[in-house]
């Protein structure tokens, strides 16, 4: 049986060694950039190089976060940020963004790339596309069963699972809630937990009576303890414990326990009744109120909802001194074998010996004792003086002659030299390797970022190279407004029928779901569109699990004769069609994330039409330089991609069609529509109000992207053609008037995602 490693967060340095001690294979951690958790503490540079040194010192490993996305700005400074890491030994990088990979993989080729949950993987086919990129570990979206899980693994990648602590409602990765209605984006790492707020679920059937508070979108923490048999047997590589916001206290309490139970399982191949006393522990361990087994062998459940009591229960204090005494606060030794020589007349040498290991320092010339000689107890103690080192020594062996004599201070003096002489050996092999992988091309293309800019002002060509680095995007693509074209998502029959009356210049993209309920008659009128030379695209889920293909499959066969291409929300959805040769044109919609140029010039040659980020202002689209790219003009965003169903939760499932007509209510009386999607078996939450550019036309004319898109949702078809007229008008040149759009946001099109 392969040995499971167990993987904990550390939020700070304390939270880091009381993983350690407590037991941890491997911990996870963020730097002061880059990390899905900006508000933890998080490591400094010296810290975390420390960190790493320590955690190899005893066979463990460190993964560094950097999964969030990366604004153009932003990247000049990934190199800098990540080399010392490297080249300190850092075992592994967890990502979210493309570009971010694809550079770590180009500039630090002996890096393990980890792919975060913020990726959103949810099966096979997207997993190959990310080995083939280079990626060695998935963490899948934590709404897949074991059983897709194993999918992953047939794949030859290291999958690495969540077993214990707070859920998100939405797929990872997947969620804008936060980022609309406050500015804190959890793709940056700021996420304000728009989710543990009371709502209000509105169903079509549900009479109206006293509200009761209710936390419809809160789950339950995870604890996957008794399920860890099946987990091992499936052969997952890594458990993940959820926390880095969480007190050290609790990271190395849950690391113990898991450590515990995986310990007992591994040697017995049994796992016995979880202690009542360990149970205990857990809850007393900043719980969520209740806890349930996570998505492991079911699809969904109101039973994983803390509709009631979102709140956390705290940490014992009793509980957590006694943690600290355990594990923070313990010192953890490396055992080493020392041999000194002290021969008159020659150097004081200190040999020292860990693992295959050693490190030699010597001292001054040993002198003849002129009065008081040298005893041999007097160098052990003086040794042995191992101090806040991480070293303890199993053995030191002693050669000396009589009627020696060195100062005390000698002995202090080699004893700190070996010690550090012997760490430096430690990491000089990595070290070697590392500094040899990194390409000449990148040293040349970083220098400016890694030194001080004050050294390299006196080198003109390198300060050309930095302020082009630096330069802002100050050249705008004059480009007319006819030169932009439109292009329509649509979602409900009413609308598919009205946008097929259209001029022909204007692309459909039509939700799958509404393809496979068409019906023949509704198939006509798409085919005789598509023959008058329009073009006719299907979006395809915003997430996709293994279920779904036959309807994947079902709704392009069924539409070979009209339509032009396909819309992908999701990397799965992308690995299947790339796997299947699918021969039509691709569009990229608003998941699939391009923050920067490296991600640009990752999928500018993999797809048609790329959508321009959500959560990047007008001047960062600016800056994305392509014709490819599509700006959403109007329309509602999507909050939430759930796995989760708010109407299973509050009234059962029902299990057939897709419908607008459920409401989140917010406890100020906000409306939020929810599309419930049985036919995929997901929820999208949209924003309250639709997203309207309209008062930025002049600027979005000038950007460098062809398409301007309106997303239809809720809209009546007289609604959508009023708003498609208008957009029409200002593309032709003709006056406008907008004036009829009462509430509406701009997003992010003016600051942007903090």
């Amino acid at each position: 049986m392969k040995k499971v490693e167990l993987l904990a967060p550390a939020g700070n340095y304390e939270a880091f060694l009381g993983a350690i001690h407590a037991g941890a294979d491997a911990v996870y951690l963020g730097g002061m950039k880059y990390s899905a958790r900006a508000f933890a503490d998080n490591f400094d540079e010296e810290t975390l190089c420390k960190a790493i040194s320590y955690a190899h010192l005893f066979g463990r490993k460190v993964y560094l976060t950097m999964n969030t996305l990366v604004k153009q700005s932003e990247f000049r400074e990934v190199y800098s940020f990540l080399l010392p890491f490297y080249l300190e030994g850092l075992d592994g990088v967890i990502i979210q963004d493309m570009g971010v990979m694809a550079y770590i993989k180009r500039h630090f080729p002996l890096l393990e790339i980890h792919i975060s949950t913020q990726m959103a993987i949810t099966g096979p086919y997207g997993a190959k596309v990310l080995k083939d990129m280079g990626a060695s570990r998935i963490v899948p979206a934590r709404e897949l069963s074991l059983a897709e899980m194993i999918e992953i693994k047939k794949q030859e990648l290291e999958v690495e699972t969540f077993v214990h602590g707070a859920m998100c409602y939405c797929y990872s990765g997947q969620c804008f809630f936060s980022s609309l209605l406050g500015g804190r984006s959890g793709n940056r790492g700021k996420c304000a937990q728009s989710c543990r707020l009371p709502y209000q679920v509105k169903l079509p059937e549900t009479k109206k009576g006293k509200k009761k508070e209710e936390y419809p979108l809160s789950l339950k923490d995870l604890c996957s303890l008794e399920l860890l048999p099946h987990l091992i047997e499936a052969g997952i590589d890594s458990f993940k414990i959820e926390g880095r916001m969480k007190r050290p206290e609790y990271a190395a309490g849950v690391t113990a326990i898991y450590r515990k139970y995986i310990d007992l399982y591994e040697k017995t191949g049994k796992l016995p009744e979880i202690a009542a006393e360990d149970w205990e522990r857990l809850r007393k361990l900043y719980i969520r109120s209740e806890i349930q087994d996570g998505y492991y062998f079911r699809h969904n459940g109101p039973e994983m909802v803390t509709l009631d009591k979102p709140g956390y229960s705290g940490t014992d204090d009793a509980l957590a001194e006694e943690i600290r005494k355990t594990y923070i606060n313990k010192e953890l030794k490396a055992e080493v074998q020392g041999e000194v020589t002290v021969k008159k007349g020659e150097p004081l040498s200190l040999v020292l010996f860990y693992n295959h290991i050693q490190a030699e320092v010597f001292g001054p010339l040993v002198e003849e004792a002129k009065s008081r000689a040298l005893q041999r107890e007097d160098i052990e103690k003086q040794l042995k003086k191992t101090g806040n080192t991480a070293f303890i020594f199993s053995n030191l062996t002693i050669h000396m002659d009589e009627d020696t004599f060195l100062p005390i201070k000698a002995l202090n003096e080699i004893r700190r030299e070996a010690f550090v002489a012997l760490e430096e050996e430690l990491t000089r092999d990595i070290r070697k390797k590392r500094e040899e992988s990194i390409s000449a091309e990148a040293v040349l293309e970083n220098k400016p970022r890694v030194e001080s800019r004050q050294k390299w002002e006196k080198n003109t060509s390198a300060e050309i190279t930095l302020n082009k680095a630096e330069e802002k995007f100050t050249e705008r693509a004059q480009v007319h407004p006819a030169q932009k074209q439109l292009l329509l998502l649509i979602s409900t029959r009413k609308q598919c029928e009205k946008a097929c009356s259209f001029s022909v210049d204007i692309p459909l993209f039509v939700a799958s779901d509404l393809l496979l309920e068409a019906g023949e008659e509704l198939r006509e009128i798409l085919k005789r569109r598509a023959e008058s030379g329009a073009e006719i695209w299907v979006r395809l889920p915003e997430v996709v699990r293994k279920k779904d293909f036959p309807l994947i499959v079902k709704v392009l066969d069924e539409g070979k004769d009209y339509l032009t291409g396909a819309m992908v929300s999701n990397m799965e959805t992308y690995g299947y069609l790339q796997q299947k040769a699918y021969s039509g044109k691709l569009a990229l919609n608003h998941h699939m994330y391009i923050w920067n140029q490296e991600s640009l010039n990752l999928w500018r040659e993999k797809a048609d039409l790329l959508a321009a980020p959500l959560e990047c202002n007008g001047r960062e689209w600016e800056g994305l330089k392509d014709p490819s790219f599509v700006y959403l003009c109007y329309g509602r965003i999507p909050m939430m991609v759930t796995a989760n169903c708010v109407r299973k939760t509050k009234a059962g499932c029902r299990a057939s069609g897709v419908t607008l007509e459920e409401r989140l209510e917010d406890r100020y009386g906000t409306d939020f529509p929810v599309e419930i999607n049985c036919t995929y078996c997901y929820n999208v939450i949209y924003n309250s109000v639709p997203l309207s550019l309209h008062n930025y036309l002049d600027k979005l004319a000038n950007l460098p992207g062809n398409w301007l898109r309106l997303d239809f949702t809720t809209e009546s078809p007289e609604e959508m053609e009023r708003i498609v007229e208008e957009y029409k008008r200002f593309l032709q040149q003709k006056p406008y008037d907008f004036s009829f759009l009462k509430d509406f946001t701009t997003g992010h099109y003016k600051k942007g995602a903090l």
